[in-house]
């Protein structure tokens, strides 16, 4: 029996700033909370605009249930990622908005799934069915959302690892939650690296389930994001 993980997103996301060490996971307790109506404009400072080539999410999803077993887990992501940073002068002031286009989402590359410590090969077939299901109109809606949208609300923490408060809208849900990253950057080029988790049913995603709900696609997923973004001129 395969998982047909239909789920993933999030993205996430996404998803902010960072660079070599790998920073804390957030609270499990606490994966994302109500969002609340703030003005979401960016500040005043140096444009960085992301490099969608050299930047990349990863959602890795998990089976879950008593026939776990018979499950697979997998690794959907990209280079789907584009958006801007903006650094103020008081750095705590800087801000970012950024999209991830879920059309361009793709499912278990072999070194993706390498990476995670899965078997790398899944078949053509597994492949398409959990990426359409995963576009479809009970999990990601692609047809009516088509874009994963984060913005960042706040910062706190040192500049090589802030804690970055944002709103991530996907499936046309919006939560707020804290990513951890470790941030790089000078006058020219920005690097952004972390991980966190996120719930699928806190975006009012069902996950997937069968038999009974002795097979399903664990709710929690686990997302890794790299952002790469030049320094922009007027």
């Amino acid at each position: 029996m395969r998982i047909k993980i239909l789920s993933l997103i999030f993205i996430v996301l996404p998803v902010l700033v960072a660079c070599q060490a790998v920073p804390r996971p957030a609270d499990e307790d606490g994966l994302t909370r109500p969002a609340q109506a703030r003005d979401l404009s960016l500040p005043e400072g140096r444009s960085y605009l992301v490099l969608p080539r050299q930047s990349e999410v990863r959602f890795v999803v998990s089976p879950a249930g008593a026939l776990a077993r018979f499950g697979h887990p997998h690794v959907i992501g990209g280079a789907a990622i584009d958006g801007e940073i903006r650094l103020a002068e008081d750095f705590h002031d800087s801000g970012l908005e950024l999209v991830i286009d879920v059309a361009q989402l793709v499912v278990d590359r072999p070194n993706w799934r390498l990476d995670e410590g899965f078997e790398p090969d899944m078949s053509e077939s597994a492949i398409e069915d959990t990426r359409r299901n995963m576009l479809a109109a009970d999990q990601l809606d692609a047809e009516n959302n088509p874009f994963i949208e984060i913005r960042s609300i706040g910062l706190s923490g040192p500049r090589w690892q802030p804690d970055i408060e944002a709103q991530i809208t996907l499936a046309g849900q919006t939560r707020e939650l804290t990513v951890p990253v470790t941030l790089s950057m000078d006058d020219y080029n920005l690097t952004a690296v972390g991980r966190f988790s996120i719930r699928q049913s806190e975006f009012g995603i069902t996950p997937f389930s069968a038999a009974g709900g002795s097979l399903q696609v664990a709710d929690e997923v686990l997302i890794r994001f790299r952002i790469m973004a030049m320094a922009f001129d007027d």
